[in-house]
């Protein structure tokens, strides 16, 4: 018989909450080791013990581990004096002094799962709760770490005798799942159409509810009488109701106040979604993911009522069911569900009764809602296909706060905290060896999303048992990250700019030279004006600076910010540069519309502003993109974010679906600066010839296009980043004009705001690294 070796082994990644402890103990026992398994705050822990081949065996199994598990690094060292262990098993998970654990990501219904909702003959037949190791909630329900149930919103749910056999037993799905349960143990379904706020969490307060007793049947006859419902889901509630109903969805779209903004839309399965929109095999295989996003696709021509689910757009949101609740209504439903967040517009989701009540309850009919809580509310994540890869524009549900910088760690390294962007914001916290980029936390224009954004940055403090006092910020000197920051506390300032530059690079690991092109709606500059119009320089052997090699011609924002609202300002602005004081012999829809809310007077008064220079400075194509869809009339008044540059994209898509040829507009490059106000009096010549929409939209396109070709003749590596990137049209025919290039995007990370935070953290690792290489 060979000499029995003892190993302690320290395995880190994503490696709770995934099945990892059932797939070592399940290994281990196939290669007859003894030993332990546990949780600790690190990651998993085991003490393994057996013959040198059959270790060996079990060391090569890890590469087999789940499909929800990462495995950044194994330490392993032997010791010489252990006891003899009889047995292997998963003992009670230990705290350490500091944590590092990876928090897991909350994860779709697997295909098992659904096998067993649907099949009458299982004790979960129907059970809107049913998971296993493989899926469920995780993120949106932990506490604290180490990741075990008494740490979940579980803890209040006692396994029955069954569900603690299932979870003892190797052999079972559920072994170890945290959040096992069933009908006898679990939480459980309740409908109700009252709206009587007590401010308690949902776990205590179905108690004082009038509820119905079928509620998964009430919930489905509302649906089909064309009621709007909120429904509660994995990271928060949901507003749903029939999209086919056109009174259904005007009525929510005007309780929601939400004129514009398009709706998400969950249907069933694949082949529904395909009835709606254009989907090619990577877009199925999105859907379908564990991570289950909003997928940004084509729109195809149907019986729906498009002009109310996403006015103006040629693209449309597609959800699938990702909780078995989801999948239990579609089970009795013939049509798709139009599918939105829970909030009042620009502000946080709400994750419990009494927020409905207190602020929607006027919105929606009626409540579907259970009695376990959502500890961390999450947002639904958002993402298209480019070419064969997930981009991602908006990063939450479904997939993890662990980010990798390109850097390797030091240990003099400092904790540290960069905040982001005021809209789309997150934050990354940074400390030891771990970076964390929050999920997505909304625009911060309100005290209700500063607070939540201050509750999570410390729930992540709490749960990593770390204070920091070192802050990565943009340099906006309004934003409102600042009043998180104490006097005592040091901070670095990084431009919003060429933080998203750094997002680019630090994704893609470039080590090269790079020129970034960064277009954008709003961004301090290092000069005090607004920038979003850039080309900016990045040399990695003076990595933490930058160059502006070009930029946007500069206009007023007449009025101040309400120019970003009401974009008749921006658009006469346009007028006033590119005609000077011609400007009264122009005569478009946009101009009788802005003297009649204003007066006849109106342009005479924004002449005069225009020419005393005072106004703020803006360089931004965002805001290029509100001035052409101004001047052809598609837009007046803004109602979300980028809606100008989304309806221009879809008539530049429409255009070249109609196989229509795009000409570049004139523009010049002088002294760093991109002219453009020849275009702006070449699409007023188009529209006075009638020219089509379309037409003009792509030749738009077309011209940012040409400027990037144009000004990138020199540069082989090219970083695109900014929320204009996110318009398909401009990012596809860029990258066909730019075949010959290196042309690198962002796609884990969002190429909009909500990638700032990534950039600064960037930023703040290659400041700390050229600290500790300056001091060797």
């Amino acid at each position: 018989m060979q000499k029995l070796k003892t190993f302690q082994i320290l395995i880190k990644g994503i490696v709770q909450g995934v099945g990892f402890r059932p797939f070592i103990y399940k290994i281990a026992t196939k290669y007859h080791l003894k030993g332990y398994v546990l949780n600790n705050n690190q990651g998993v822990k085991l003490c393994i013990q057996g013959e040198e081949k059959n270790l060996q065996s079990f060391l090569k199994s890890l590469k087999n581990s789940p499909n929800s598990a990462r495995i950044d690094s194994i330490t392993q060292k032997e010791l010489k004096t252990s006891p003899n262990f009889h047995s292997f098993e998963i003992k009670k998970s230990l705290e350490h002094s500091f944590k590092s654990a990876i928090i897991p990501a909350d994860i779709a219904m697997c295909k098992k799962c659904k096998k067993e909702l649907f099949n009458p003959k299982n004790r979960r037949y129907g059970y809107p709760f049913i998971s296993c190791i493989d899926c469920g909630g995780r993120y949106s329900l932990i506490a604290s770490l180490p990741y075990d149930r008494d740490k979940t919103a579980m803890t209040d749910f006692k396994m029955c005798k069954a569900c603690q056999k299932e979870y003892e037993n190797p052999a079972s799905r559920r072994f170890h799942s945290e959040i096992n349960c069933c009908p006898n143990c679990g939480p459980k379904l309740f409908f109700t159409r009252d709206f009587s706020p007590q401010k308690l969490p949902d776990s205590q307060i179905t108690p004082f509810l009038n509820t119905l007793k079928n509620p998964l049947e009430s919930a489905i006859l509302a649906l089909k009488n064309g009621e709007i419902l909120a429904i509660k889901g994995v990271g928060g509630y949901a507003l749903i109701c029939d999209a086919r109903n056109k009174e259904a969805i005007k009525n929510l779209r005007k309780r929601k106040n939400r004129p514009k903004k398009p709706f998400a839309l969950m249907c069933k399965d694949t082949n529904t979604a395909k009835q709606f929109a254009t989907l090619n095999a990577k877009e199925i295989e999105v859907l379908n993911s564990p991570i289950a996003p909003i997928l940004l696709s084509q729109a195809k021509n149907s019986r729906l009522p498009l002009e109310l689910i996403a006015p103006n757009l040629s693209t449309l949101g597609i959800i699938l069911p990702y909780a078995p609740l989801h999948h239990l209504l579609f089970a009795h439903l013939d049509f798709p569900l139009i599918f939105t967040s829970a909030n009042l517009s620009g502000e946080p989701l709400v994750k419990d009764y009494y927020q409905i009540c207190e602020k929607l309850q006027h919105i929606c009919d009626g409540i579907l809602l259970y009695n376990r809580d959502i500890f961390n509310p999450i947002d639904d994540s958002l993402v298209r296909v480019i070419h064969q890869k997930t981009q991602v524009l908006r990063r939450a549900r479904g997939y993890l706060c662990d980010v990798t910088l390109p850097i390797k760690h030091h240990k003099r390294y400092s904790s540290f905290i960069t905040l982001g962007a005021q809209q789309k914001s997150t934050f990354t916290f940074h400390f030891r060896d771990k970076t964390l980029l929050s999920p997505h936390l909304g625009d911060l224009d309100n005290i209700e999303s500063f607070e939540n954004f201050k509750k999570t940055l410390k729930l992540f403090s709490a749960r990593y048992t770390t204070k920091i006092h070192t802050f990565g910020l943009d340099m906006h000197p309004n934003y409102h990250q600042r009043h998180l920051v104490q006097p005592q506390d040091k901070t670095i300032l990084i431009q919003h700019h060429f933080a998203h530059l750094l997002s680019n690079i630090a994704e893609n690991s470039l080590k090269e030279e790079v020129l970034g092109i960064i277009f954008d709606g709003t961004g301090y500059g290092i000069d005090g004006n607004i920038w979003g119009g850039e080309f900016l320089q990045w040399n990695p052997n003076n990595p933490l600076s930058f160059k502006q090699l070009w930029h946007f011609q500069p206009f007023y924002l007449l009025g101040g910010e309400s120019a970003i609202k009401d974009t008749r300002k921006l658009a006469i602005e346009a007028i006033f540069i590119a005609f000077k004081n011609d400007y009264c012999q122009i005569k478009l829809p946009f101009i009788t519309s802005l003297q009649k809310d204003y007066g006849d007077n109106i342009l005479e008064t924004l002449h005069h502003l225009h020419q005393r220079q005072n106004q703020p400075l803006c360089q931004s194509v965002g805001r290029l993109f509100d001035i052409i869809a101004t001047l052809c009339g598609v837009i007046e008044k803004t109602s979300y974010e980028g809606e100008a540059g989304m309806i221009l994209e879809s008539l530049a898509k429409y255009a070249l679906q109609n196989k229509k040829t795009p000409k570049t507009y004139t523009f010049k490059c002088q002294d760093s600066i991109i002219f453009w106000e020849i275009m702006i009096q070449e699409i007023y010549r188009d529209l006075q010839n009638n020219l089509d929409k379309e037409q003009i939209a792509l030749n738009f396109h077309f011209t940012l296009v040409k400027i990037i070709q144009t000004l990138t003749q020199n540069q082989q590596n090219i970083a695109l980043s900014g929320g204009c990137f996110q318009n398909l049209i401009l990012t596809t025919l860029t990258l066909k004009l730019l075949k010959n290039k290196s042309v690198f995007l962002n796609y884990e990370i969002p190429c909009n705001d909500g990638g700032i935070s990534f950039g600064q953290a960037y930023f703040m690792q290659l400041l700390e690294n050229n600290h500790y290489n300056n001091s060797l």
